[in-house]
C-alpha cells in the first residue's frame, strides 16, 4: 500500500503551494493605491499625519501607525486679489 503515503505527501504539497500563493496577494490600500507588506506611507491619524507600515494582523492586512510624524510642507497659499484679472495660458 504505497499509494496512500504518496497521496498524503502530494496533498500536503498542494496545500502548501495554495497557501504560499494566497500570501503573495496580500496588499494594503490607501489613497487609491496598493502597497505591499512592509511598505510605508504617510496617513492621517487622530494624532495627525503619521508614518504607517502595511502589516498583517490575524490574517488581515492592516496599517500599523508609528509615532513618527510625516514631513509635511506647510507652505502658505498666495493670497489672490479679488480685483485681479486671471492670467491667460501664455501668462499674460
Amino acid at each position: 500500500m504505497l499509494r496512500a503515503p504518496i497521496f498524503l505527501v502530494m496533498s500536503f504539497l498542494a496545500l502548501d503551494a495554495a497557501r504560499s500563493t494566497a500570501a503573495a496577494d496580500c496588499i494594503c490600500l490607501a489613497q487609491g493605491r496598493e502597497f505591499a507588506l512592509g511598505q510605508s506611507v504617510c496617513l492621517v491619524s487622530p494624532k495627525g499625519p503619521r508614518i504607517a507600515v502595511c502589516g498583517m494582523v490575524l490574517n488581515n492586512t492592516s496599517w500599523q501607525f508609528s509615532e513618527t510624524p510625516c514631513v509635511v510642507s506647510t507652505a502658505p497659499v498666495p493670497a489672490r486679489d479679488a480685483n485681479a484679472i486671471p492670467a491667460g495660458p501664455d501668462g499674460g
